[in-house]
């Protein structure tokens, strides 16, 4: 009990901090995640699933200077 959709893709992808926002928004936009959308905090039980981010290099959607 208590994870959070950034808390699940800490774990799940790993801790590169930049890219904690995408991996997140990848959790939030995954087809079987949908009806899980009005959970802030994830009671116990509650079964997320976490998509393949292979394509994902790192820096999708950061300005340039932060690239």
């Amino acid at each position: 009990m208590g994870d959070t959709w950034d808390t699940i893709a800490l774990r799940a992808y790993g801790g590169e901090p930049r890219a904690l926002p995408r991996h997140t928004q990848l959790l939030m936009e995954a087809r079987e995640n949908i009806r899980l959308l009005d959970y802030q905090v994830f009671p116990t039980g509650i079964v997320v699933a976490v998509p393949v981010a292979d394509d994902y290099d790192g820096v999708d959607g950061l300005p340039d200077w932060r690239k």
